[in-house]
């Protein structure tokens, strides 16, 4: 999984970036979020590809691969904040920015919390069909690349130029991340044996998955399983 640059850390507060914040495809160890306070940029995501203009937010789980473009020529300024909501990521947006950041200069956590109390969704647009394949690969593992090209009338090669432009990595690379991530997700869950895991998600074998995961979060499925093991216990769960 070398096309996403393992793992950039998050730094907490206001941050004016250059008129050009473009970073190539990268990933998270810790889900955050983004409050765009002045400019903008295009991002694009296990979530969908968004642009983001001032007032919005861009919420990420943990071991989200995204890749980020500029949008205008203004400096990008944003709010980052942690985030600790796994199952809801994307794009939303809040009514007072300003507020949030001036907040968060006191107190990070209340911040968050009042983030989190005021998002609300931004409706989503048609769609290139870059989008709805990124959708696609990350809801069907088992889908087939060429199967889905023909069934949208596009030739296979289109396919993988066209996502790769858009996405920042390719129909394969991305299918196998996002497996990789859900699957993580299964596993720290406890929701059923590795082997079964494995199976669910697509995989050839539980080997295929360990591989994938230990790619994608630097650490084995067994190693996660022990850790939300001892986590559950330390907290009475």
């Amino acid at each position: 999984m070398g096309e996403a640059h393992a793992y950039r850390r998050i730094k907490v507060g206001v941050e004016t970036l250059p008129p050009d914040p473009s970073l190539p495809r990268h990933r998270h160890d810790a889900p955050y979020a983004n409050l765009v306070l002045a400019g903008g940029f295009i991002e694009a995501s296990f979530a969908g590809r968004f642009t983001v203009a001032p007032g919005q937010v861009l919420l990420h789980a943990a071991f989200d691969c995204h890749a980020n473009w500029a949008e205008g020529r203004r400096d990008v300024q944003i709010l980052r904040l942690p985030w600790f909501d796994d199952g809801l990521e994307g794009r939303f947006e809040v009514a007072d920015p300003d507020a949030l950041a001036r907040l968060a200069e006191r107190d990070p956590r209340e911040a968050r919390a009042v983030l989190a109390a005021s998002l609300k969704p931004v409706a989503a647009g048609e769609g290139h069909w870059t989008d709805h394949l990124a959708a696609d690969l990350t809801d069907d593992p088992a889908g087939r690349l060429r199967t889905w090209a023909a069934d949208h009338a596009l030739a296979p090669e289109t396919v993988a130029r066209g996502f790769h432009r858009a996405f920042g990595a390719s129909p394969r690379l991305f299918r196998l991340e996002a497996r990789a991530r859900r699957a993580w997700q299964a596993v720290r869950a406890g929701r059923g044996s590795l082997t079964r895991i494995a199976h669910e998600q697509g995989f050839a074998d539980l080997a295929h998955m360990s591989r994938s995961i230990r790619a994608l979060t630097g650490h084995s499925p067994a190693a996660w399983r022990v850790n939300s093991v001892q986590v559950a216990a330390a907290s009475g769960g």
